[in-house]
C-alpha cells in the first residue's frame, strides 16, 4: 500500500511569531553552556495540520454550574466560565501569564488547556497547569486573545506510555501526558522468578503497567532456559500474574526483545497461557519487539511471530531502527510489512528524548544539552599572546565549514537538525533530537496507523527535550504539523563583550582586542531551532609592555 511522506504535507519552514529569546538556564564557570528558549507561536505549530489545533464545536451550549458557553467538542469537558472582552495590556511583552478561575476546585492537573471560542471553533492557546490550591488554571500566551475558558481531555483516542527508570524520578510534565507509565526494575530469574524492585510512581490518572525487561546477556540466558523449560514457564507465567494483581497495577509488560529465535513456538505457547490468565483477572499484557529485518526480499522476524502475538496481547511497541540516517528508510519498509497482518492500533512507536552521535559504524547516544556544547565548543586560532588591537581569530571547532565540518542544517532524511565535524577517528555526525524531530516520528505512526507512541524514558532530566505539550497537543488533535527550522534560525552568531568583531558565515568571527587590558567573555550561540546555546570563552588582553616582558 502507497504512504503518504512526511512532505506530502504542507511543511512551514519559515519561522512563526516571535523568535526573541529569554534564558532558561545558567552557565557554568567561566566557560559554560548557557540555554535560550526561542518564543513558539500562541498556537501550538504541533497541534492542527490544517485549523492550528481548532475543534469544531456545535451550536448547542455547553452549561457548567448554570453558566453558559459554547458547546465544547466531544471527549472534552470545560471547567470554567467563557471569559470576554479581554483587554491588551499597556506594556508589550513576549509572553502573557494569565491566570483562569475555575467554577470549582479541582485536584486532578492532567489534560488542562486554555482555549479560546474563534469563528464558531475552539482553539488551543497553551497547556494549562494548576494553582491557588486548585481554584485557577494558569498558561502562557503570545498573544492575549478576545475569549478564553480552561477545558480538559477526558477521553484520548490514542496511547502515550513511558519508561520509568528504576531509580529515577518521573517528570510531573510527563506524567500529566501519559496514559500509561511503565515502572521498570524487574527482571526475570533463570529459576523462573522476578528479581528486582517496581520503581515508584507518583498518584495520577495514568495506569500503571510494571516493565519486566531483560537486557544483560545472563538476563537473555535466563529467559531462554525459561522458555525451554514447561515447569520453569508456569513458575514464570504465576509469578507475572501476581505482580500484575498488586493493586497499583493494570497489567505487566515484557521486554524480552533478545529471545534465541529457536525458541520462537516455546515463546508463542508461554505467551498464549500467559494473555489468558491476565486477561482472566482483567489485566493488561504489552510486548516490546524489536524490529524484523529484511533479509534480501525475505523477513526476518527472529523468534517473535508477529501476527500471531498481536492477536494474542493488548499492545506492542516497536523498537525502532538506532541510526538517524536509516530510519526512515528501514522503519517505513518495516511498518509496510507489519500492515497487512497486524492490527495496527495495538502498536506503538518507541521514541527517544536522547541525541545520537555517530563515528564510523558506532552510534552513542547524547543529551540534547551534550550534543549543543560540541557544536558550540569554541577553539581560538591565534596563537600569540593578545595585546590591543590583535585580531584574534575563533571557530566554532566542530561546526566551522572551512576545517571541514557542516555546520549545523537540516537533514532532509534523518528529519532531524544535524551537524557532522573532523575528528581522529573519522567524521563524526550529531543528530539533535527536539520537539522538531518527534513532530516527523508522530506524522510515521499516524501515517501507518499506529495507537500511539511509547517514550524510553520519563524521567526528570533538564538536559534533555521538553516534549510533554507536543504530545499533549497531538492528544488533543490527533494531528501534527511538520516544520523543518530555517537557515537563519540555525545560523550561529557570535556575542563579544568589547572590542570588535567581524564575524563569518561558517562558524568563524575575527576579533579585535579592545584598547584596554582586562579579560573578555567571547560567545557562541547555536540552535537547533527550538532553543539556543550560548558557550562562552574567556580571553586576557594584555598591556603591550607587559607582553613584551613575557617574550622569551
Amino acid at each position: 500500500m502507497s504512504q503518504r511522506g512526511p512532505f506530502d504535507r504542507s511543511t512551514d519552514s519559515a519561522t512563526r511569531g516571535d523568535r526573541s529569546t529569554r534564558p532558561i538556564l545558567i552557565g557554568m564557570g567561566l566557560i559554560g553552556l548557557v540555554l535560550i528558549l526561542l518564543v513558539l507561536s500562541p498556537i501550538s505549530p504541533f497541534s492542527n495540520g490544517d485549523s492550528d489545533g481548532e475543534f469544531t464545536a456545535g451550536s448547542d451550549k455547553t452549561t457548567i454550574d448554570g453558566v453558559s458557553l459554547p458547546r465544547v467538542p466531544e471527549g472534552f469537558e470545560a471547567l470554567s466560565r467563557q471569559y470576554e472582552d479581554l483587554s491588551e495590556p499597556k506594556d508589550k511583552a513576549q509572553l502573557y501569564s494569565l491566570t483562569v478561575r475555575l467554577v470549582r476546585p479541582i485536584s486532578d492537573s492532567r489534560g488542562l488547556g486554555l482555549y479560546s471560542f474563534q469563528g464558531g471553533q475552539w482553539v488551543r492557546l497553551s497547556d494549562g497547569t494548576l494553582v491557588h490550591e486548585g481554584s485557577a488554571v494558569q498558561g502562557e500566551v503570545a498573544e492575549i486573545p478576545s475569549n478564553i475558558a480552561v477545558l480538559r481531555r477526558i477521553t484520548i483516542a490514542i496511547q502515550i506510555s513511558g519508561w520509568l527508570p528504576s531509580a529515577a524520578r518521573a517528570d510531573p510534565k510527563a506524567l500529566a501526558v501519559l496514559t500509561t507509565v511503565n515502572p521498570a526494575g524487574f527482571s526475570p530469574a533463570a529459576d523462573g522468578s522476578l528479581v528486582g524492585a517496581q520503581a515508584q510512581v507518583p498518584d495520577g490518572n495514568a495506569l500503571v503497567v510494571p516493565a519486566i525487561r531483560a537486557r544483560s546477556e545472563d538476563q537473555i540466558a535466563a529467559v531462554n532456559t525459561i522458555l525451554e523449560s514447561p515447569s520453569l514457564r508456569e513458575i514464570h507465567i504465576n509469578a507475572l500474574v501476581q505482580l500484575s494483581l498488586q493493586a497499583t497495577n493494570a497489567g505487566i509488560e515484557l521486554d524480552y526483545r533478545d529471545v534465541n529465535p529457536a525458541r520462537r513456538a516455546d515463546l508463542g505457547t508461554f505467551l498464549t497461557v500467559l494473555a489468558d490468565r491476565l486477561h482472566q483477572s482483567n489485566r493488561s499484557l504489552s510486548l516490546t519487539l524489536p524490529a524484523p529485518i529484511k533479509a534480501g526480499i525475505a523477513w526476518d522476524t527472529g523468534a517473535y511471530d508477529w501476527e500471531r502475538l498481536a492477536a494474542l496481547v493488548d499492545t506492542i511497541k516497536l523498537v525502532p531502527e538506532p541510526d538517524p540516517s536509516l530510519y526512515y528508510e528501514k522503519m517505513e519498509a518495516v511498518l509496510e510489512f507489519l500492515q497487512p497482518s497486524v492490527d495496527m492500533n495495538k502498536v506503538l512507536l518507541i521514541v527517544s528524548r536522547a541525541s545520537t552521535e555517530k563515528s564510523g559504524g558506532d552510534l552513542v547516544q547524547r543529551s540534547l544539552f551534550e550534543g549543543l556544547a560540541i557544536a558550540s565548543t569554541i577553539e581560538v586560532q591565534t596563537a600569540s599572546e593578545i595585546t590591543s588591537g590583535t585580531r584574534v581569530v575563533l571557530v566554532g571547532k566542530n561546526i566551522f565549514e572551512d576545517d571541514g565540518a557542516t555546520g549545523l542544517r537540516w537533514d532532509e532524511t534523518a528529519f532531524a537538525v544535524s551537524f557532522s565535524y573532523p575528528d581522529v577517528g573519522g567524521q563524526r555526525t550529531v543528530w539533535l533530537e527536539n520537539i522538531l524531530s518527534l513532530a516527523f516520528r508522530i506524522d510515521l505512526a499516524q501515517r501507518y496507523g499506529l495507537g500511539g507512541i511509547a517514550v524510553d524514558d520519563i524521567s526528570l532530566d533538564p538536559a534533555a527535550p521538553d516534549i510533554w505539550a507536543v504530545l499533549d497537543a497531538y492528544a488533543d488533535t490527533l494531528k501534527i504539523d511538520l516544520i523543518a527550522p530555517n537557515d537563519v534560525m540555525l545560523r550561529p552568531t557570535w556575542q563579544i563583550e568589547a572590542g570588535s568583531g567581524d564575524a563569518g558565515s561558517k562558524g568563524n568571527i575575527v576579533w579585535t582586542a579592545p584598547d584596554q587590558a582586562g579579560t573578555y567573555e567571547i560567545s557562541l550561540v547555536v540552535s537547533d531551532g527550538v532553543i539556543r546555546a550560548q558557550q562562552k570563552i574567556v580571553l586576557e588582553v594584555l598591556l603591550a609592555d607587559d607582553a613584551a616582558d613575557s617574550d622569551p
